[in-house]
């Protein structure tokens, strides 16, 4: 409750001739806490009309000794609450025939009921600390126990590792398919070459018949000089000799040299393909593993944000309710006193 207006007003009872005297009290309840729930306008009007409040009253006034003799039920007969809901107000009226008592009630009243509604806002506030305070220390564990979990995992899967290694890998298998093609293009221009030696081949022959002149061997020079005189011309003598073509064998050593790197290629290129495969494979694997890893590590997020959120929270709550503790004076003001 935030304002109290109090007034007193003097009415004359025509029929007695004995003034009636009416006190007004305008109440305004206005508790600014999002954590402890407003009280209704009926809850307002229960409180005011509480028996330990009317017998305060009474005791604190005599009004249990002659001449009034009250009683809570006596003294409540002489209250009116008004509620008037549309602009959130409470208003209180006292009638009795005593100017003064009228104004010692009302202000009683007010007293009382301003304590009485602290002592119960501050039993909630209470409350609300310790709730509040068991689940911030809850909340604090949660959040820092998701946050351990995950420097553990981030220990224990790197997850940069798998991805460096993934790129590793990819890089190594598209070199490796670079290099297929590199092959590919040397096997078939080995293989034209190949065909072009073969060509050539086919043309030589693998002996040459040459005539040679009988002067020029040794061997028959001298092996005629011992048969014949001196005399004897053997310069218009000559034989056939077979010797191996040069160009024929040359043609020979590069279709051998071309077979060998024909074959070379094709092992390279069987390795090369092995090597893809098997590294299709570990991207395979890595990628499931790493895909694995990142759903768990956005699952450890999404658990560290939402406690994250929820610790934030109760903090923001415990804070709330610090404040609310120390702060009495907002909660009823009494603006005037009955006069």
């Amino acid at each position: 409750i935030a304002v109290i207006t109090t007034a007193i007003v003097t009415e004359l009872n025509v029929q007695y001739v004995k003034p009636i005297n009416k006190a007004n009290t305008v109440f305004k309840p206005k508790i600014e806490n999002s954590i402890i729930s407003e009280l209704s306008l009926e809850d307002y009007r229960n409180l005011i009309k509480d028996t330990e409040i009317e017998e305060e009253i009474i005791q604190k006034l005599n009004l249990n000794k002659p001449p009034f003799e009250m009683t809570p039920y006596d003294l409540e007969k002489m209250l009116t609450i008004d509620l008037q809901k549309s602009n959130n107000i409470i208003k209180m009226s006292l009638q009795t025939s005593e100017p003064k008592l009228c104004k010692d009630i009302v202000d009683a009243w007010a007293a009382l009921f301003v304590e009485k509604n602290k002592t119960l806002y501050f039993d909630k506030v209470k409350k609300a600390n310790i709730d509040i305070d068991e689940k911030l220390k809850l909340a604090e564990q949660e959040y820092l126990e998701i946050e351990k979990n995950i420097k553990k995992f981030t220990n224990i899967n790197n997850i940069e590792m798998i991805e460096s290694e993934i790129r590793s890998k990819m890089v190594k298998v598209i070199e490796s398919k670079s290099r297929l093609i590199d092959i590919d293009i040397s096997f078939e221009i080995e293989k034209a070459k190949k065909r072009q030696i073969a060509m050539e081949l086919n043309k030589q022959k693998k002996l040459l018949s040459l005539n040679k002149s009988i002067i020029d061997d040794q061997f028959f020079k001298q092996l005629i000089s011992k048969i014949t005189d001196d005399n004897f011309d053997i310069g218009n003598f000559t034989y056939i000799s077979e010797e191996r073509n040069p160009i024929y064998y040359n043609l020979t050593q590069q279709l051998i040299s071309s077979n060998i790197i024909i074959t070379t290629l094709q092992i390279e290129k069987s390795q090369l393909e092995k090597n893809i495969n098997l590294l299709n494979l570990e991207l395979i694997k890595l990628k499931e593993e790493l895909a694995e890893k990142e759903i768990t590590l956005a699952r450890l997020n999404r658990e560290y944000i939402a406690k994250e959120k929820l610790y934030n929270h109760f903090y923001k709550q415990s804070e709330e309710m610090r404040l609310s503790s120390a702060v009495e004076t907002d909660l009823l003001k009494i603006a005037n006193l009955a006069y």
